[in-house]
């Protein structure tokens, strides 16, 4: 079985991924890929407080994770793989990580962003790195729940700007 979602939520573990994705699922593992997560004593404590009884939790350094999925740890399970943002998932895949499709459900960028949905407001950063992800053949959808229809992120990037293009 396997990771069964991989998806971006700057909050991570929290109400609309226990409610919405848990109950849809039904995961017995969630993985936490966010180095700054892992170092928080209390962040760690809060977010396996809302996992439901019976969900194993693990909240690990993205390199950790990537390892721990790449020896096999989770291919006998049935998993969620979070990830902060999509420089993460970018970082992730360079370690190893491969995968086809990506759920994008919250992204709460600071600054000038761009609307791609409900909880979804990525800044130029993020919409390079999810150009990028694209380039890699990843498919990217955003869906903040299960009960929302999913919606190709190649319909909601504006083209890619001359000006903010790389150089």
């Amino acid at each position: 079985m396997g990771i069964v979602l991989f998806r971006i939520d700057d909050r991570l573990i929290h109400g609309q991924v226990v409610e919405g994705w848990f109950h849809h699922l039904r995961p017995n593992v969630v993985v936490v890929a966010d180095d700054a997560t892992a170092a928080n004593e209390f962040q760690c404590s809060v977010m396996e407080m809302v996992v439901p009884y019976g969900i194993r939790t693990e909240i690990v350094p993205i390199r950790e994770a990537v390892q721990r999925w790449c020896a096999g740890a989770y291919a006998a399970q049935r998993g969620i793989l979070l990830f902060r943002g999509p420089g993460a998932v970018l970082t992730a895949m360079g370690l190893g990580l491969s995968l086809g499709s990506l759920n994008l459900g919250g992204l709460h960028s600071e600054g000038p962003t761009t609307f791609l949905g409900r909880g979804v407001n990525a800044s130029e950063g993020d919409l390079r790195y999810l150009r990028l992800l694209l380039g890699q053949g990843v498919k990217i959808e955003v869906q903040p729940v299960p009960a929302e229809s999913p919606v190709d992120i190649r319909t909601l990037i504006p083209p890619h700007s001359p000006d903010h293009g790389q150089r």
